[in-house]
């Protein structure tokens, strides 16, 4: 059901001759941070340390950092949410337009200062699209035909109009991200914060999003902050970088030179060293009998309630093969892994995996021989601590419990985990969350793994060693499917490309013929 003043908004087409958008004093800074130090409730260490700087009106500023330095948890602080809305010891002031956070409630400064959260499906609250969008105009009560006005203009600047009237919940994740960004957009803030907003989107819809954003600073004069550790899109956009670590402000200053200097900084450190595969897995350098197939895909036809998401998916995956899955938000990358899993039965087609067909499996029989990573790492984190979370799908699978801790502490270790082995799962940044859920399926060494967008919140450091456990998996045989939208580090795996295009496969091929055949498609120099 539509709200009703969504439903009012829509139907009437009433103009407003008035405007709640925030005028901001352009001598003024909108967002002033004066030693602010933040220590979450049970934590021994602040994950903010003294940080002091100023955002002035129509100030393009980006914010990056290894994964789990505290940028997000920053961000909570510019929107008020801390001190209010999570439990933790704050020092120092933060001033949005001029009102001290602690001395109002965040839905006083939703109109000033809006988030996009690194999370969209942390914020979406409705049922439709509709309603999500309409939400922030209508608690700043604005009139109907305002309302409507800037629903269509923020899913416009997304690329998102079609998605008007579906069902939140039916999104795919690069969509679900687009609405949440709409939704903020929607209220026209003086200060919009956009924790890795491009994450989640397809080259095209990054592309727009940036246009969008860089639009609604030059027209109405918004403060922008953007969070992230792809930089080549944003700093060219940006008057200002500023780089975290550990907490504090390690460098501020022109995006060009201060971004140079952070990636030198990041080539002289210490390397981690891989862990000991042929010791813990028993691998061996072999990639096996490549003439015939891991895994088969046959004929895959699938969709939700009546509507079809994938229609005549044929192909062949090979021990030690690397491929990515690409293609526009709501194309069925990731619905096309739910059905090699089996969380998503196929309507038509069949599913072989070494010459077996395992159509008929249960998701607990296929998941012995595939590691499946969510899109969201929130809906794989089940257990108390860090470490039990790393071994949980090892102790599932019977695998016993001899060399576990030797395995998960090697792995975590290696992927700068380890010193939360005792901590709250749920309590890790999101780039840490999906580096554990990729522990947990690498240790029990299936044969293939799905991956969904596993470099979401990912620094340039643990990219890279990502990519070198990867190579030492594939060396072993293993095979690897994984969904991906950054078109340069597609390039730089080497792999073979299968894009997908409203649920159809219309490209099977190594990445370079790959690109070259998307160009043919009518795909952009935003795959180049």
């Amino acid at each position: 059901m539509l709200s009703k003043r969504a439903a009012t908004a829509l139907g009437t087409g009433l103009e407003t001759g008035m405007s709640t958008e925030v005028t901001a004093n352009l001598c003024e800074p909108i967002a002033t941070v004066e030693g602010l130090s933040f220590t979450y409730a049970g934590a021994s260490n602040p994950v903010l340390l003294d940080l002091n700087f100023q955002i002035m009106p129509g100030e393009f500023v980006v914010i990056t950092g290894p994964s789990g330095c505290g940028k997000s948890t920053l961000a909570l602080c510019l929107t008020g949410f801390i001190p209010h809305a999570f439990s933790g010891e704050m020092k120092g002031t933060v001033r949005i337009s001029g009102v001290d956070t602690r001395q109002v409630l965040p839905g006083k400064l939703a109109g000033i200062s809006g988030l996009v959260q690194q999370d969209p499906e942390a914020q979406l609250c409705t049922l439709k699209v509709i309603d999500e969008v309409a939400f922030g105009p209508e608690n700043l009560r604005l009139p109907p035909g305002e309302i409507k006005k800037r629903i269509e203009w923020a899913l416009g600047a997304v690329d998102s109009l079609d998605l008007l009237f579906k069902d939140v919940h039916t999104l795919s994740g690069g969509e679900k991200q687009r609405v949440a960004i709409a939704s903020v957009l929607a209220m026209r803030p003086g200060l919009l914060i956009l924790d890795e907003p491009t994450a989640n989107l397809d080259p095209r819809s990054t592309v727009e999003v940036l246009q969008a954003i860089e639009s609604l600073r030059s027209e109405k004069n918004t403060a922008i902050i953007v969070i992230e550790h792809r930089l080549s899109k944003v700093l060219p956009l940006a008057d200002r970088l500023i780089v975290m670590e550990e907490g504090k402000i390690t460098a501020m200053g022109r995006p060009r030179e201060t971004g140079t200097c952070y990636r030198k900084k990041l080539l002289i450190r210490k390397r981690r060293v891989l862990p000991d595969f042929k010791r813990f897995f028993g691998g061996q350098e072999n990639p096996g009998d490549s003439d015939k197939p891991l895994l088969v895909a046959e004929n895959i036809t699938a969709g939700y309630t009546e509507r079809p998401v994938l229609a005549g998916i044929n192909f062949q995956l090979y021990p030690g093969e690397f491929s990515v899955l690409m293609g526009d938000n709501g194309s069925g990358k990731t619905s096309l892994l739910h059905v090699l899993l089996g969380i998503l039965k196929p309507w038509e087609g069949r599913v072989l995996f070494q010459e077996k067909d395992v159509t008929s499996w249960s998701v607990a029989q296929r998941a012995r021989f595939m590691g499946l990573t969510f899109q969201n790492p929130n809906h794989q984190l089940f257990e108390k601590t860090v470490l039990r979370e790393a071994g949980l799908p090892r102790r599932f699978l019977g695998q016993g419990e001899e060399k576990d801790s030797a395995v998960i502490e090697n792995l975590l270790e290696y992927f700068g985990l380890l010193p939360y082995k005792e901590s709250l799962p749920q309590a890790l940044s999101m780039g840490e969350k999906k580096r554990l859920t990729f522990i947990s399926v690498l240790a029990y060494y299936p044969p293939l793994l799905l991956l969904d967008e596993p470099l979401v919140g990912q620094d340039e450091e643990n990219l890279a060693y990502l990519g070198e456990i990867l190579h030492e998996y594939r060396k072993r045989g293993g095979a690897v499917l994984m969904i991906c939208h950054e078109p340069a580090v597609v390039r730089a795996f080497d792999g073979r490309v299968l894009f997908l295009e409203a649920g159809k496969l219309i490209v099977d091929a190594p990445s370079k013929e790959a690109f070259l055949m998307l160009k043919e498609n009518g795909y952009g120099e935003e795959y180049y």
